[in-house]
């Protein structure tokens, strides 16, 4: 490949300097003829004054100067007859070389620029069998289509908004540039050391990698990305076995635990910077050793900074988003001022519940339901936004009327973040569908006597079934204007009364046999409270 660049190289030089002589030449021959074009009109001019001359003289002194005369007249006939025999040759020269410069311009273009024809093919592969320059004008044509599709990549990354969705074109489209079984993304924390893995997709022969490793944090300086991020280059680790051995405290850690026993054997790690500031790390794995080149290096250097830029961009716009709805969510709350930190409190409380469940593998639920739960749950009375303060502050029970009324903040809610979630971009259209899920079903029932569809059972999305538990803890250990705050040994009670009925019975077991942890939750939310009623 090297030397065939280099003979076309010197081929395109020779091109070059012969095309320069040409040009020359008929500049030279253009320049004689022109010369000698002036100079036979200048001689004819000089004949013409002659034979006026010879006109104007009388018969005498004709006779007597004929001979001078003549004389000149046939030598300046001769001349002129061998300017324009000179002038004949110049202008066949002039007229070959201008034919031949247009013919090698025209050669030189097509070498040039013209890419790899039909004809250029079968020269390589039969009357040219070294085929030196049509292999590297292939191999130019070659990396020009690379390129393209490169520019396709990063313009495709920055259209998507929503990052599941670039993670998944990311994982489709790069196969054909870079091998790899599994791709993470850890993101940095707002701490500025908490690295955490946030987003990960696997080939279908590890389906369950990726939600092993997302929600996996570590301090990242205790870790050898460290170096990454602070020297801001890619790390190929292409023997992943030796490497960790060499190392056994980065061995034990849980991350590479988690690969280590899915089988992955190298992989390439690359820092992710917005305006020279890091955000995180993107991974490459492969369960193949020897996996990776600085061909791959380069290749994600290339478009490192279009995810990153396009990460940092999703992130915004989410944060953006669900900050603006929580601050609806927390204007709702203060307008009852006995709530008090409902909102956060049940929050901790659905998150405790949703990590007990999946410890105890009640159900699947991996590190993104927890995110989202977390994310949503304080969401579930947005829609009391909507209801009149005569009805939500009333300190006693509630008409029939009244209650049909407070019944709507459930679908207010659901309609607040319909409406938020159609006014964005489609990419974005799956983002509020766990909040929906909890504004409108967190009072539905097991056995179907809840509102606002009277859903019954697994009917009822898990995320609500969680926050329906939840809720009624912190509600009925809160103090309210129109009752007072329970200990927590009787609101525990009232919600083993409600397993079959109120509650998911899988949900009440899972608390029951865990209601130590829940107690200590309680004591922490409520500890405030707790010491002033003990003063």
């Amino acid at each position: 490949m090297n030397n065939a660049l280099k003979n076309t190289n010197n081929t395109k030089k020779r091109l070059k300097i012969g095309f320069i002589c040409g040009t020359i030449l008929l500049y030279f021959l253009f320049g004689a003829l022109v010369v000698n074009i002036v100079k036979d009109a200048s001689d004819l001019k000089t004949m013409e004054s002659i034979k006026s001359e010879i006109g104007m003289l009388d018969e005498t002194n004709f006779n007597s100067s004929k001979p001078n005369t003549l004389e000149e007249l046939s030598a300046l006939i001769e001349s002129q007859k061998t300017t324009v025999n000179l002038s004949i040759i110049l202008g066949v020269l002039f007229l070959s070389s201008t034919t031949v410069l247009i013919i090698m311009a025209k050669l030189m273009k097509n070498f040039l620029t013209t890419p790899l024809s039909d004809s250029h093919k079968s020269q390589k592969s039969g009357n040219n069998p070294n085929g030196s320059i049509f292999a590297v004008i292939d191999e130019y044509n070659e990396d020009f289509s690379k390129l393209n599709r490169i520019i396709n990549l990063i313009s495709n990354i920055n259209k998507d908004i929503s990052f599941e969705g670039i993670l998944s074109h990311i994982y489709v489209s790069f196969k054909e540039f870079i091998p790899y079984t599994h791709i993470g993304i850890a993101l940095l924390k707002n701490d500025g050391h908490t690295l955490e893995a946030s987003y990960g997709i696997s080939s279908p022969e590890m389906p369950n990698l990726a939600n092993k490793l997302v929600g996996v944090s570590a301090n990242i300086f205790d870790t050898s990305l460290y170096e990454i991020i602070k020297n801001n280059k890619a790390r190929i680790i292409n023997d992943l076995d030796t490497y960790l051995d060499e190392r056994p405290n980065a061995k034990n850690k849980l991350y590479n635990k988690i690969i280590l026993e899915c089988g992955i054997k190298s992989s390439i790690t690359l820092p992710l910077n917005v305006n020279n500031k890091p955000v995180g790390i993107i991974f490459f794995s492969s369960t193949k050793k020897n996996a990776y080149t600085e061909s791959h290096t380069q290749f994600l250097e290339t478009i490192a900074e279009a995810i990153a830029i396009s990460l940092n961009k999703n992130i915004f716009i989410d944060e953006l988003l669900l900050g603006t709805i929580y601050g609806l969510a927390k204007m709702a709350e203060k307008r009852d001022e006995d709530t008090g930190e409902h909102l956060e409190r049940m929050k901790k409380y659905c998150v405790a519940i949703a990590k007990l469940l999946q410890k105890d593998k009640v159900y699947d639920i991996d590190y993104l339901f927890i995110k989202e739960l977390e994310r949503f749950a304080p969401m579930h009375d947005i829609g009391k936004v909507g209801i009149r303060d005569k009805i939500l502050l009333k300190p006693g029970k509630l008409t029939d009327e009244e209650f049909s009324e407070m019944k709507m903040h459930t679908i207010y809610g659901a309609t607040v973040l319909k409406t938020v979630e159609n006014s964005v971009n489609k990419h974005k259209k799956g983002l509020f569908k766990f909040g929906i899920d909890i504004a409108l079903c967190h009072h539905e029932k097991w056995d179907g006597s809840g509102y606002p569809k009277g859903l019954v059972g697994e009917d009822i999305p898990l995320s609500a079934r969680i926050v329906a538990v939840a809720d009624v803890l912190d509600a009925l250990t809160s103090h309210r204007v129109y009752k007072k705050a329970m200990d927590f040994e009787s609101a525990f009670d009232i919600i083993m009364e409600g397993r079959g009925s109120h509650f998911d019975p899988k949900i009440v077991d899972t608390i029951l046999r865990h209601k130590n942890e829940i107690h200590s939750l309680y004591l922490k939310l409520h500890q405030p409270c707790i010491s002033k009623k003990e003063a």
